[in-house]
C-alpha cells in the first residue's frame, strides 16, 4: 500500500470513529482503531487543517475521496492528454475549486501523474492487441501520409473504413524501404491485409501500395482537385476581386463627377467605363460559377453508381466524365486568360486513371464477397442493382459535409429508395433476410474510399498537440494513438477498434481508472521571498 493510501485509510478510520462515538480521548480512539496515539493525533490535526471550506467534509468521506480521484484523473485525461492543456493551467483549476488541501495539485505532481497515465494507455493497447483472435485476417482500405512536427517526422497509416490507426511512428525518412519495414510488421501483428491503398501519389507510397502491399494504389481525388483549385480557382477569385474593385472605383468616380457638375461628355464616358467593368465582372462570375460546377461534377463522378440515375459505373466511364471536366477547365482558363505555368491541369489528367481505378476495384471486391453466399442470379441482381444503391448513397450522405453534395446524394438516395420499395423481390424478403443483406451492404459501402482526408485530419490533430504541448514524446504519441483507436466515438457510439474488429473492448477511461494508484498527498508549497533590489543599508554613526 502506498503512503498516500495508508494516510487516507488512517484518517478515514479516525473520522469514522469520531462520527460514531463523538469526541473521545486519543487513547480510546487509538484502541478502537488499532492506531498509535501519535498517529491519531496527527490525523486529527491534519483533518482540522483541511476543514477550511463548507464542502471540505465531503472530501473526507470514502465516497468523496473516490469521486475526487475520478475527477482529477478525468481532468488530466480529457484536458491534459486530449485537450493538450498544460499542468500549470490544470493546477490553477484545482486550486479554484478548492481541493488543494486534499490532493497534491502542484504542476510537478500533475506532470508525474500524466506520465503514469501515458504509460498505462500504451499498456492498454498492447493488451487489447494481444488478446484478439489469432489467425484471423481482415481486408482493409488504408491511406498513408507523413506529417512533420518540427524536425520530427511521423509516418501515419490509417484504415479508412473504421478510422483505426494501424501505424503512427517516428521515422528518419519517408522512403519506400522505411514505409515497408515499419508497416509490414504492424499489419501482420494486427491481422490485417491491404486490399486498396489511397495516397497523394508520392512515388514511395505508390510503390508501397503495389509492391509492398500487393494491392491497388489509387489516387486521392481531393489532392487532384486541390492542384486545379490552386491554379484556376485562385486565379478566378483574384480576378473577381480586382474587377469588383475597378467597378466600385468607376462608380465612385461617376458620383464625384456628378457632384462637380462636370460636362455631360465626361459623365457619359464614365458610364461607359462602368458598363465595361460590369461586363468584365459578369464574365468572370460566370466563369467562376462554371468552374465551381465543374469541380462539383468531378467530385460527384467518382462513385460506384451514377449520381444521376443510380446505374453502376465502370472506371472507364468515370475517366470519361473526368476528362470532360478537364476540357471544361481548359475552356474557362482560355476564356479568362489564365496561364497554367505549373502544369496543374496536366497533373490532374495524369491522375484521372488512378483516381477512377477505385470503382472497378470496388466492384470486383464487392462481387467476389457474394460468392460465399451463393445467391441466385435473380437475387444477385437485386442485391447489386436495387439494395446496394440505397445503402451506398445513404452512407455517402452521412459522410459528406458539403451542402451541394448533400443535395445530390439525398436525391440519388431517395430515387434508389423508391426503386427498392417498388421492386417485387423486396416484398418477398423476410426481416431476417433483409437484416442480413443490409449488414452486407453496409460492409460493402464502407469499403469505397476515394480520398485520404481522414489521415490529413489526423495529421492536423497531431500538429495541434505538438504545438500546444510544446513537444510530443514517444509515450505521449503512443498514448494519443490509443485514445484515437479506443476512445473516439462516432454518432453510433462505436470506436475505431470496435468497427475494425467487430467486437467490444473495455471502456478505456474506466480501465485506466482501475490501473491508477491513489492521488498524491497535498504538500505545503514553498514560500518564495521577493528580493528587494534597493536594500537600505544602515551605517552606525
Amino acid at each position: 500500500m502506498s503512503i498516500a493510501a495508508s494516510v487516507r485509510k488512517r484518517d478515514s478510520k479516525v473520522l469514522t470513529n469520531i462520527a460514531e462515538y463523538g469526541k473521545q480521548s486519543l487513547r480510546k480512539i487509538a484502541q478502537a482503531t488499532g492506531l498509535s496515539k501519535d498517529s491519531v493525533a496527527r490525523s486529527i490535526e491534519a483533518t482540522s487543517k483541511r476543514d477550511e471550506y463548507p464542502e471540505s467534509a465531503m472530501w473526507e468521506s470514502e465516497a468523496g475521496q473516490e469521486w475526487l480521484r475520478r475527477m482529477v484523473i478525468a481532468m488530466m485525461y480529457e484536458f491534459g492528454l486530449k485537450g493538450n492543456q498544460g499542468a500549470e493551467r490544470m493546477s490553477e483549476f484545482l486550486k479554484r475549486i478548492r481541493v488543494e488541501k486534499h490532493v497534491g495539485v502542484s504542476p510537478t505532481a500533475l506532470r508525474t501523474m500524466i506520465r503514469v497515465i501515458e504509460e498505462e494507455l500504451v499498456r492498454y493497447q498492447w493488451e487489447q492487441e494481444t488478446g484478439r483472435k489469432e489467425g484471423e485476417v481482415r481486408q482493409i482500405v488504408v491511406a498513408g501520409d507523413e506529417t512533420w512536427l518540427g524536425e520530427k517526422m511521423l509516418l501515419v497509416l490509417m484504415d479508412l473504413g473504421s478510422g483505426y490507426l494501424v501505424m503512427e511512428e517516428e521515422a528518419k525518412n519517408r522512403s519506400y524501404e522505411t514505409w515497408q519495414s515499419k508497416s509490414k510488421g504492424r499489419l501482420q501483428e494486427k491481422g490485417l491485409e491491404v486490399k486498396h491503398f489511397v495516397s497523394d501519389r508520392a512515388k514511395a507510397l505508390i510503390k508501397l501500395g503495389t509492391s509492398g502491399f500487393g494491392s491497388l494504389a489509387g489516387a486521392d481525388i481531393f489532392h487532384a482537385q486541390y492542384d486545379v483549385s490552386k491554379w484556376l480557382g485562385r486565379s478566378l477569385s483574384g480576378k473577381k476581386g480586382v474587377a469588383s474593385k475597378q467597378l466600385k472605383e468607376a462608380e465612385e468616380k461617376k458620383v464625384e463627377l456628378e457632384k462637380k457638375e462636370s460636362k455631360a461628355e465626361k459623365i457619359e464616358e464614365q458610364e461607359e467605363q462602368i458598363r465595361q467593368c460590369e461586363k468584365k465582372l459578369k464574365g468572370i462570375e460566370e466563369s467562376k460559377e462554371a468552374y465551381d460546377k465543374a469541380q462539383l461534377t468531378v467530385s460527384a463522378a467518382v462513385h460506384a453508381f451514377s449520381v444521376s440515375d443510380n446505374a453502376p459505373q465502370t472506371s472507364k466511364q468515370v475517366e470519361g466524365r473526368l476528362e470532360e471536366q478537364a476540357k471544361q477547365f481548359v475552356a474557362i482558363a482560355e476564356q479568362q486568360s489564365v496561364v497554367d505555368n505549373k502544369d496543374a491541369l496536366g497533373k490532374f489528367r495524369r491522375q484521372i486513371e488512378d483516381v477512377s481505378s477505385v470503382v472497378d476495384a470496388w466492384w470486383q471486391w464487392t462481387t467476389e464477397s457474394l460468392a460465399e453466399f451463393k445467391p441466385t442470379a435473380k437475387l444477385k441482381q437485386w442485391l447489386l442493382d436495387i439494395l446496394l444503391p440505397v445503402i451506398y448513397w445513404h452512407h455517402q450522405l452521412l459522410k459528406t459535409q458539403n451542402p451541394e453534395m448533400k443535395k445530390l446524394y439525398e436525391q440519388a438516395w431517395r430515387e434508389a429508395q423508391a426503386t427498392y420499395a417498388a421492386h417485387p423481390m423486396t416484398k418477398l424478403m423476410s426481416q431476417d433476410e433483409l437484416n442480413h443483406w443490409r449488414s452486407w451492404g453496409e460492409w460493402a459501402s464502407n469499403n469505397f474510399h476515394r480520398a485520404s482526408s481522414a489521415v490529413e485530419g489526423r495529421n492536423g490533430v497531431l500538429s495541434k498537440s505538438y504545438q500546444n504541448g510544446r513537444g510530443l514524446s514517444n509515450n505521449r504519441l503512443a498514448a494519443s494513438t490509443t485514445i484515437h483507436n479506443y476512445d473516439t466515438h462516432r454518432r453510433d457510439g462505436s470506436t475505431p477498434a470496435e468497427r475494425l474488429y467487430d467486437q467490444q473492448f473495455p471502456d478505456l477511461f474506466e480501465w485506466l481508472l482501475g490501473q491508477m494508484g491513489d492521488l498524491p498527498l497535498p504538500r505545503k508549497s514553498r514560500q518564495y521571498l521577493v528580493p528587494n533590489p534597493l536594500p537600505v543599508c544602515t551605517v552606525s554613526p
